[in-house]
């Protein structure tokens, strides 16, 4: 499908036609890798390969640019059992399939971390939404082959204040600190983030006190944030965490301490500003944007910008010299051109935003203003086949 170009406000675009490489996940059983063409008078996005192998439901996409191997997790709706798939993405777009293995059910998000003492292979954890389970791997981030090391199975007395949402734990997200030491792991069913240290040594994690959110808020993913200029990975540290089922972004000062870490609550505040959440709507993604000043969070479902045209949030984290403030700034509402928009990547060069347009079943990429650090006009838009929880860059 092409879409016109309305207007470009990025330094990106010239009389040549650029092409980067998208990957996608739909939950109609398909993993896509694709092929963005930007040209003066429009823009196009093709099909290079799609994929089966990483089984029914593709959720969550994790790229190691370094070895051309992608990750694909499948949530399994309905099934017993999900899996992590790896593929060997090829310069032409193929994906060549690595590894399969079975995991407990529901995996929705993955992440890599390390440990100085393992010198050979890496590691990644992953939140297993449906069966209360955080779980890590070790990896050959040259091969692309994974083992399973650990697992952490949680319950609950009794459901929380949205009964139907909090009938369990229901870990959501999977973040790893500025220093590299810690995995923290937002829990929607528990109202809780869940924290664990990394072992230096052997790339075991251990649990540590996690710290509380809000009762009945869900939080559902987070990420660090550190000032521009900061020469310190443990001072200056904050972290900032939306809550799917409250539309609230918290925003927190990290302190470290021997044995964990502490947070000070800096800032609460709705994703629609100071307006209301529209009704049925709900938050799924945050992001620092690429010039490190300002804070954008996907709305699914609010209808924002028109019926089944939802929007992106942006606040502001630094003032426009760098400095940053104990507080956080709303900038606005932006449109996401499609419904449900739930997973996004900003790319960093050159700068577009691709967006995971989950109910309109597409993938769209928008244009990228660097000077003000927010959205700009629709660039493409592909139909896929299913539901789209997730797209990346694979530059």
């Amino acid at each position: 499908m092409k879409i016109p170009q309305l207007f470009i406000a990025v330094s990106f675009l010239w009389n040549t036609a650029l092409a980067s490489r998208l990957y996608a996940a739909s939950y109609g059983g398909s993993v896509y890798s694709l092929d963005l063409k930007v040209q003066k008078e429009s823009s196009e996005i093709s099909t290079l390969s799609k994929s089966k192998d990483c089984g029914s439901s593709p959720s969550w996409l994790m790229l190691d640019k370094d070895n051309s191997v992608l990750y694909c997790l499948n949530e399994a709706i309905g099934a017993p059992n999900g899996s992590i798939t790896s593929f060997k993405s090829h310069s032409n777009g193929s994906l060549q399939t690595i590894q399969r293995l079975n995991t407990t059910a529901g995996p929705v998000m993955s992440n890599f971390y390390s440990a100085p003492g393992v010198l050979d292979r890496d590691f990644f954890a992953v939140a297993h939404y449906e069966t209360s389970t955080v779980s890590a791997y070790s990896v050959n981030r040259t091969s692309g082959h994974f083992e399973k090391v650990q697992s952490f199975t949680y319950s609950m007395t009794g459901p929380g204040p949205n009964a139907a949402r909090q009938d369990a734990p229901h870990p959501h997200g999977v973040t790893v600190d500025p220093t590299g030491q810690y995995i923290l792991v937002p829990d929607l069913g528990a109202d809780i983030v869940r924290i664990y240290y990394i072992n230096p040594m052997n790339g075991l994690l251990h649990s540590v006190n996690p710290f509380i959110a809000s009762p009945g808020s869900g939080p559902r993913h987070a990420v660090f944030w550190t000032p521009p200029g900061s020469t310190s990975s443990d001072s200056d540290v904050y972290l900032y965490l939306v809550h799917e089922l409250s539309n609230t972004l918290t925003g927190y000062r990290v302190s470290y301490k021997k044995h964990g870490m502490t947070f000070s609550q800096i800032f609460e505040g709705g994703t629609y500003g100071n307006h209301t959440a529209p009704s049925g709507s709900k938050v799924a993604e945050i992001s620092i944007t690429p010039g490190n000043n300002h804070i954008a969070i996907s709305n699914r479902l609010d209808n924002s910008f028109g019926q089944k045209n939802d929007s992106i949030a942006i606040f502001s984290c630094a003032d426009p010299h760098g400095q940053y403030f104990d507080n956080v700034t709303f900038i606005g509402l932006f449109p996401a051109y499609g419904s449900s928009v739930r997973g996004f990547d900003i790319g960093a060069t050159p700068e577009m935003m691709a967006l995971a347009l989950e109910k309109s079943q597409s993938v769209a990429v928008a244009s990228w203003n660097e000077r003000k650090e927010i959205p700009g006009s629709l660039l493409a838009k592909k139909k896929l086949d299913g539901d789209v929880p997730h797209a990346i860059w694979g530059f």
